[in-house]
């Protein structure tokens, strides 16, 4: 029974510290990201004024095509090549007929990168390379 303990035990910290070296997948807080009942609305695109990384954190100014739609960011990566990549969208209910006008000045919207690990990062966004950002 000694020898089964002893290579029970071996094992387990052998799975432990193997799960400890894994690289840990980050997840950023993503207040614009895709929501649960998307699927029933329509996607639409919008106008993208500026975007830009400044520091550890990605900004964009943008207009939606009405007031009625809603924005989205859709992140994923960073890949093995530290790529994120960002897909900026809006979206609009199927039937709904918004008769209000867009607006004149561009809504703001910025995501913090500083949860991912230490390293460079390039994003892009709508297919487009917009900056690196770098964690110290």
């Amino acid at each position: 029974m000694s020898k089964f303990l002893r290579a029970f035990t071996l094992i387990v910290l052998a799975l432990l510290v193997l799960a400890a070296c894994s690289p840990a997948k980050a997840a950023l807080p993503n207040p614009y990201a895709p929501q649960s009942g998307d699927g029933s609305l329509v996607r639409d695109d919008l106008k993208i004024v500026d975007l830009q990384v400044v520091g550890t954190t990605l900004e964009i100014s943008y207009f939606l095509p009405t007031p009625c739609h809603h924005f989205r960011l859709a992140v994923s990566g960073p890949d093995a090549s530290q790529k994120i990549t960002v897909d900026a969208y809006s979206l609009r209910k199927q039937d709904q007929v918004c008769t209000l006008m867009a607006l004149a000045t561009p809504m703001q919207a910025s995501l913090d990168l500083s949860g991912l690990p230490n390293g460079k990062y390039s994003v892009w966004v709508n297919g487009s390379l917009v900056g690196e950002a770098t964690l110290p």
